[in-house]
């Protein structure tokens, strides 16, 4: 991304057909200048609260505001140390909320962010909420699930959609409940032209495919990609609110792990080498004493050098002393230092223990596949859509539609699939609307596609 304004990006959120109030919370900032393309990069984030009315939303609310405000306090410190510290500060803040008022004890939310800049995308996540990157015919999911499903899947070593009799909305690890919570930091991604990034609730990812998701998303626009993802998730019963933030790179993103923008040495790598020598065991320890042995005998040495015409012993004598003491001193530098990187690295293993490296890991992938029988399936769909659409007078735009569908035929008959998917998913989007609007009066439609 060679600069900080070729990116398209859209945001939607939704109630959902069953649920009386949104409990999900979601922040979009996208640079606005190449300062801030520097700094702060462009930041998405996705909150899903948990809880009775207004106790998740809270909770929701509570994390956005939060997550992004440390972040940009600290992020000279580098972006996983700032979104670490981040999701610490939003699960404390909420947390302590809870336990102030007994009406939100419990209260928590999920937290999924997103952060593009120069070097590349780092994720911030808690929950089964969800990011995913969308590259040429492949979706990759960046985040891991903290549900029980994913963990009963990681043990039996199969994929998290092969879990059978498991709730699967039981997730264990969220911001709130808990005094601490240990987020998931990872990165940098690489970012290449034509990426699409998504953050999203599992409103969406519960009754929308992976393969769906890139599908959409590559074929439409970020603002259409987003309400085609929404109306999908309504028209398959909406049982949970659903929250989307779609991204498009373009230009020429120039991500690198090891970015020109940092700086030669990073003041974070500075202050983690002070807090090391710190942390060594207090005392004398063995390292220190035979250095400081070494250095005393070199200084006798020296001394010995300078007084060497005034020594009374045989030119092999005083020889022979002074390769001993050479020899010894030797011996207890090798010793000194070697027991000062032991030591050293020792508390280095121990923070790393505590704050895990970064790395930028793909936890599941999902190959797009746009077929003539998904096709097919659409074209049901629409024409089901059609006839109740002119039964009830919805006044849909018979023009457009019917442009839409030529083209999607005419596409098909030319074995462009995905052009043709792209027509037919904006044909839906003039019936999604107003069959939501009447589904309490009308009798449900049969859902052909990806079923």
């Amino acid at each position: 991304m060679a600069s900080f304004d070729q990116i398209e990006c859209a945001v939607l959120t939704d109630v959902g057909l069953k649920r009386g109030y949104n409990q999900d919370s979601n922040y979009l900032s996208l640079a606005s200048n190449e300062t801030q393309w520097q700094e702060l990069g462009h930041v998405l984030l996705v909150a899903d609260g948990m809880g009775a009315h207004a106790v998740g939303e809270k909770a929701s609310e509570q994390a956005v505001k939060t997550i992004p405000h440390v972040y940009s306090k600290h992020v000279k410190d580098g972006a996983p140390e700032s979104l670490r510290k981040a999701f610490y500060e939003a699960n404390s803040t909420i947390h302590t909320c809870g336990q102030e008022n007994t009406e939100f004890r419990g209260m928590g939310t999920t937290a999924t962010g997103i952060v593009i800049r120069p070097e590349g995308v780092w994720i911030g996540h808690v929950g089964d909420s969800r990011a995913y990157r969308i590259r040429g015919k492949l979706v990759e999911q960046l985040t891991y699930d903290h549900s029980l499903v994913w963990e009963y899947a990681r043990l039996k070593k199969i994929d998290p959609d092969e879990v059978k009799d498991i709730p699967s909305n039981y997730i264990n690890r969220c911001l709130g409940p808990e005094a601490i919570v240990e987020p998931d930091i990872e990165g940098p991604h690489k970012v290449m032209q034509g990426d699409i990034f998504l953050v999203c609730s599992d409103g969406l990812t519960g009754l929308v495919k992976d393969s769906e998701l890139g599908a959409i998303t590559t074929s439409l626009s970020a603002q259409e990609a987003c309400k085609m993802l929404v109306d999908l998730a309504n028209l398959r019963g909406g049982h949970d609110n659903i929250t989307v933030i779609v991204a498009k790179i373009g230009g020429n993103f120039k991500s690198s792990n090891n970015s020109t923008n940092e700086p030669a040495i990073n003041p974070t790598f500075l202050n983690k080498t002070v807090t090391r020598l710190k942390s060594m065991k207090p005392g004398i320890p063995w390292w220190f004493i035979c250095l400081m042995f070494g250095l005393l005998l070199a200084i006798s040495l020296i001394g010995i050098k300078a007084m060497e015409r005034q020594l009374t012993d045989s030119i092999l004598t005083g020889d022979l002393v002074k390769f001993s003491i050479i020899f010894i001193a030797l011996i207890s530098f090798i010793a000194g230092t070697i027991g000062f990187y032991i030591q050293f690295q020792s508390s280095k293993d121990d923070e790393t223990k505590e704050f895990p490296m970064p790395s930028a890991r793909i936890h599941r992938r999902t190959l797009i596949e746009i077929t003539q029988a998904s096709l097919t399936k659409m074209e049901k769909q629409i024409e089901v859509f059609k006839k109740r659409g002119e039964d009830k007078a919805w006044g849909i735009n018979q023009d457009t539609l019917e442009n839409h569908l030529s083209l999607a035929k005419s596409s098909v008959s030319k074995n462009d699939f995905a052009e043709a998917f792209k027509h037919y998913c904006l044909a839906l989007l003039l019936f999604s609307a107003p069959w939501i609007k009447h589904r309490k009066e009308d009798s449900p439609v049969e859902i052909f596609w990806g079923k």
